[in-house]
């Protein structure tokens, strides 16, 4: 996959609410066309230009494609014609003499994308116009709908879909991220951290039966990566990342290049299996996430209120020694993790996301003193979108589904 960059009006980085924009723009620039090249290639190009701006004017679109003047000018007739294009009245100079040109505006009402995160605790739905503005969303329970999950997921975009503005153009394109390995091929799952019914499911298959548009079903690590990266993200820009996931499970996203690493089989990243250091027999999972700290709270006595990774936080900032040593032990755990994949990723930075990147500060010494030792360390920080990281991935991922289906429609003007 690509690596993308977002454009955000809105909330900053806080939650993904209507207003939001997401707009994927790939990194690659866009062709150097002429009237030589396909009249199809041609309208593209000018629909690329026009998506990941607000206006432009013709003789701005003609010095961004290479194409002349006249040309362009016949080419927007023909999106104008099309309703993917509206033209308004100039309020900016373009230079030269004269009167100020039109200036011309993706129409993003003509088409709708949806992201979809499916987390091991919540399941969060956006549905965002053709330009990457959020229209409407939902969140809600994930062991609500574990039992169907593709029904669930269904419901759930159909239930915003219902919610959205008069004109809300027809939904194009669908990207799922979920707490599980996904067959590249096939879309099916594979070896679900949390909900072990999933094992097995052709989730892709199973939705693109239900819904009117293109799937993509994606592991939930790979997502976060590319939207940690994005101008949106904790890192913009960055050509090499590692994201490590940290919550009801544990998972690391790593982006080397430009590129999300999938692994052949789209397993790369599903860490809670690797050897736990320092524990003969047990796994990292084991060692680390949630569920196996709050047994082990109860096993050890532990009496404050521990019930989950948040609760065991807060109770170590309290002072509980029980949920203290708990705590410590598991970032030591964490730090070797970190440690593993910055010497074998070398990446320009690492971020930790999930749950526990709230809590950081219990963390951080513990994994930057395991990183001392690396000539020139990564930069180490917690993510700023750390509930989020995989929706925006989504939409994001399901950026390429609008532009292929803006083909179709140019190919027909």
């Amino acid at each position: 996959m690509s690596k993308a960059r977002v454009s955000i009006d809105g909330d900053g980085h806080g939650g993904l609410g209507s207003g939001t924009r997401i707009l994927a723009r790939q990194l690659v620039a866009a062709p150097q066309l002429s009237t030589s090249t396909g009249r199809r290639e041609n309208l593209l190009a000018l629909l690329h230009e026009l998506r990941h701006a607000e206006t432009l004017a013709r003789t701005e679109l003609a010095g961004l494609t290479g194409l002349a003047v006249p040309t362009v000018h016949r080419l927007l007739a023909a999106l104008l014609d099309g309703g993917l294009v509206t033209e308004e009245p100039a309020t900016r100079a373009t230079g030269g003499l004269g009167r100020p040109a039109s200036l011309y505006r993706f129409n993003h009402s003509v088409a709708s994308v949806a992201g979809v995160d499916v987390g091991n605790e919540t399941t969060r739905v956006a549905v965002a116009a053709a330009n990457g503005t959020i229209a409407g969303s939902r969140s809600l329970p994930t062991p609500e709908i574990a039992a169907d999950l593709p029904g669930g997921i269904v419901a759930a975009l159909t239930s915003v879909l219902a919610g959205l503005p008069p004109g809300a153009g027809p939904l194009v394109g669908v990207a799922v991220g979920i707490a599980a390995s996904v067959d590249p091929a096939s879309g099916r799952l594979v070896r679900a951290s949390v909900h072990r019914g999933w094992d097995g499911l052709p989730l892709r298959a199973i939705l693109e039966d239900s819904l009117p548009c293109p799937v993509v079903v994606e592991q939930d690590d790979h997502l976060s990566a590319l939207a940690e990266l994005s101008d949106r993200g904790t890192v913009p820009g960055a050509s090499s990342l590692v994201v490590v996931n940290y919550g009801r499970g544990i998972g690391a996203g790593v982006v080397v290049g430009g590129e999300v690493v999938k692994g052949a089989r789209g397993r790369a990243g599903r860490i809670a299996l690797w050897p736990a250091d320092g524990q003969p027999g047990t796994t990292l999972g084991e060692q680390v996430l949630p569920d196996s700290l709050v047994a082990a709270y109860q096993a050890r006595g532990g009496t404050g209120p521990v019930r989950d990774g948040a609760t065991l936080c807060r109770s170590a900032r309290a002072g509980d020694p029980v949920a203290r040593g708990l705590v410590e032990g598991a970032a030591r755990g964490l730090a070797g993790v970190f440690l593993r994949l910055a010497i074998t990723f070398d990446p320009e930075g690492m971020v930790m996301g999930g749950g526990f990147a709230g809590s950081f500060d219990l963390f951080e010494h513990e994994i930057r003193q395991a990183l001392h030792g690396i000539p020139e360390p990564p930069a180490v920080m917690p993510s700023l979108i750390s509930g989020q990281a995989v929706l925006i991935g989504g939409l994001i991922a399901a950026d390429p589904l609008v532009s292929k289906w803006l083909a179709d429609r140019v190919a027909v003007l």
